[in-house]
């Protein structure tokens, strides 16, 4: 028994001969209604960032408050969480390695920001992350990441912007750390780089060699 399908907005009824038509038509127009949208959004979300609004999301370390009229926030220094990362910080110059810093954050019980798992404790890469993020010195960037549908599925997946679409913002207000601490940093970063540049990773095989994917 076969039946139609009605789809009263649009007035396409699947057993007209003119269905296949309008399917295409609609699909179109809802396609560049969709990425006209998108744009719109994004260009609210850059006025909010240039402005210093908080565009969504949340940071270890910050708060959100209310700012002005309507929905509008603003980032403010959690001190409880500041003093966390000002001490992460402070071992990473010491040459604390990121899991020994990890080790030390579990074994003091301290919450970590998020974790997928039920154990929630604290991770090297979250903490590699925080140690190179640019808004614990009183610099706010925007702009950095797109999200794009997997074909096929209802999923997205985070891709980097090229660096000429960031927006970088001053806001001193927000530094957790001083920009010496910082720099001591980034520097050991830099020097660790260096010294393992040309040291090819144990292993018979390079992992993609032995990859399913490409």
């Amino acid at each position: 028994l076969f039946r139609s399908i009605i789809f009263p907005s649009q007035g396409i009824d699947t057993l007209s001969e003119q269905a296949d038509v309008q399917m295409t038509f609609h699909g179109l127009m809802d396609s560049m209604y969709v990425k006209e949208l998108a744009k719109k959004t994004h260009r609210g979300l850059e006025s909010c960032a240039l402005r210093g609004l908080h565009t969504g999301g949340r940071c270890y370390g910050y708060s959100t408050v209310a700012f002005g009229e309507g929905e509008s926030k603003r980032y403010v220094i959690n001190e409880t969480e500041a003093a966390v990362i000002r001490e992460i910080f402070e071992m990473s110059v010491m040459g604390v390695s990121l899991k020994k810093i990890a080790k030390s954050l579990n074994a003091k019980c301290i919450s970590p920001p998020r974790s997928r798992s039920s154990r929630g404790k604290w991770c090297f890469t979250a903490i590699r992350e925080m140690l190179k993020r640019e808004l614990y010195k009183g610099e706010l960037v925007w702009n950095r990441t797109k999200f794009v549908k997997v074909p096929g599925t209802n999923k997205r997946r985070s891709r980097p912007r090229p660096v000429s679409e960031w927006k970088r913002l001053s806001a001193p207000e927000l530094a957790i750390v001083s920009d010496d601490l910082w720099n001591k940093v980034q520097s050991r970063f830099q020097n660790l780089a260096d010294t393992n540049k040309g040291q090819g990773k144990r292993g018979l095989l390079h992992r993609s060699v032995t990859s399913p994917y490409l």
